[in-house]
């Protein structure tokens, strides 16, 4: 009961906020794909297509309005490419039908994704949307780092529906997560000022830390090394690097003393270094895996078609099935070489390069002196969070098949949005520059002006010549 009031007063609402606007409509289309509260409830709502209504508030107003997806940035003209490329290898799908499922997915992913580009103009509204990004599976996850807590050391076997259905998709999406919840934390005040600002902060922070035992609690062994790159370059990024390492240090040692690591976690890590020696065949058969989806590539140079690996793995298999059947290719990165060949490829590889091209940008440009410090902090702190979570999934993706989830496609959209509204805030000052000079009141006209020397001189003579 408590779970149907608690969705019915976000849901509610906000599809009345949806009808009269796009940014409130691009809000609940996001909460709705990331929460998925249809698996949350005791009660079946999928058949009232909730997200395909939503999705249609989100284009089809804004479209008659002049409210379009943006087709305009880089980012945006990679999804675009990358889109192509999947159709082209959707010529040579062993499974068609299978295959246009997830074109389709992709143009609806894509479509959100540049919506996130067009409507957060200002730094609130981006605020908002990165809140609500974090915030919906920050909740799952930081209840699961609670339960962690207080079952001692529960372990998950399994994740959330949708893309991070499984424990180690469910510790990358939990890692990617965590670093847009803290810099809604730390931009809180562009969001609410209210007088629980302060209590709602530490919440945000204390919702991270339960992430940690979250990721602790899949036993993944692929989220341990996504955790610890993402920490990694978020102690770079900062410009007090010190201060932050013992920060992160600090409140780790504290909650290990409350919290111990259980000794069959730390055994599984150990075997990130020894897999050969005990012959594990999880981590024995991955590179195998690649080496398949690398002659898929050199067979089919423009790839075999979206969510195709496992049906085309026999017939590129060497080892004639010491790994099973069907299987999949345990890397997004290999997985878009052998689905979309080698276009796909170099369009997924530029499409990261200019996303961290973009935010370090974003971070060079907040030091202008003409910007408000409030707001050169957010762009500063956000272009981080954003950098740190692509560095968790590049990392945690080498090893799982997640080049098509929806939180790495959205931070696109994000870095776009923050790299255009940086832009025009950094050329504001240029704007302003060229407008016409103010009018000097009538009353003040018939005052000599001492502006220049000439002016001045002139004045004086006159003076000298009446006076003395």
């Amino acid at each position: 009961m408590l779970r149907s009031l608690f969705i019915l007063a976000i849901l509610v609402p906000g599809l009345l906020a949806a009808v009269r606007s796009r940014y409130a409509a691009l809000l609940l289309y996001l909460w709705f794909a990331l929460f998925r509260p249809q698996d949350w409830l005791w009660i079946d709502i999928n058949r009232l297509r909730l997200s395909l209504v939503i999705g249609v508030l989100l284009l089809v107003p804004g479209i008659v309005s002049g409210i379009v997806p943006n087709m305009t940035h880089p980012l945006s003209v990679g999804m675009i490419m990358f889109l192509l490329s999947a159709l082209v290898a959707q010529i040579h799908a062993v499974n068609p039908e299978f295959g246009w499922v997830w074109v389709d997915f992709l143009v609806r992913l894509i479509l959100a994704c540049m919506m996130i580009t067009t409507l957060p103009n200002n730094s609130k509204r981006l605020a908002g949307v990165i809140g609500v990004v974090g915030g919906s599976l920050g909740f799952h996850a930081a209840k699961a780092g609670l339960a962690y807590v207080l079952g001692g050391g529960t372990r998950f076997a399994d994740g959330l529906s949708g893309a991070f259905v499984d424990n180690n998709g469910y510790a990358l999406g939990t890692v990617m997560i965590m670093p847009l919840l803290v810099v809604t934390a730390q931009n809180l005040d562009l969001l609410y000022d209210g007088r629980f600002l302060p209590w709602i902060r530490r919440g945000l922070y204390g919702a991270v830390v339960f992430c940690v035992f979250a990721v602790i609690g899949t036993y993944s062994r692929g989220g341990f090394l996504s955790l610890s790159g993402a920490g990694l370059a978020y102690v770079l990024l900062q410009k007090r690097r010190f201060a932050a390492l013992t920060s992160i240090v600090a409140i780790v040692t504290v909650f290990l003393a409350v919290v111990p690591i259980p000794e069959a976690y730390l055994a599984r890590l150990q075997t990130i270094k020894t897999y050969e020696e005990v012959g594990e065949d999880s981590a024995l058969s991955r590179p195998h895996f690649w080496k398949v989806g690398i002659r898929m590539a050199a067979d089919n140079p423009f790839g075999i078609g979206l969510k195709q690996y496992e049906f085309a793995y026999d017939r590129y298999d060497f080892l004639h099935g010491r790994f099973g059947h069907k299987r999949a290719v345990h890397s997004s990165h290999v997985q878009v070489l052998a689905e979309l060949g080698y276009l796909g490829e170099a369009v997924w590889i530029g499409l990261f390069a200019f996303a961290f091209f973009a935010c370090m940008r974003v971070r060079a440009r907040s030091k202008a002196e003409h910007l408000d410090p409030r707001v050169a902090s957010f762009l500063f702190t956000t272009a981080n969070g954003l950098l740190v979570s692509m560095t968790g999934f590049l990392i945690g993706g080498t090893f799982l098949s997640l080049s098509l989830n929806d939180l790495t496609w959205l931070t696109f959209g994000m870095v776009a949005a923050l790299d255009r509204m940086s832009a025009r805030m950094i050329a504001e000052p240029a704007e302003q520059g060229l407008a016409a000079a103010p009018v000097v009141p009538l009353a003040f006209r018939v005052v000599p002006s001492y502006s220049t020397p000439a002016v001045a001189s002139g004045f004086n003579r006159a003076v000298r010549g009446k006076y003395l």
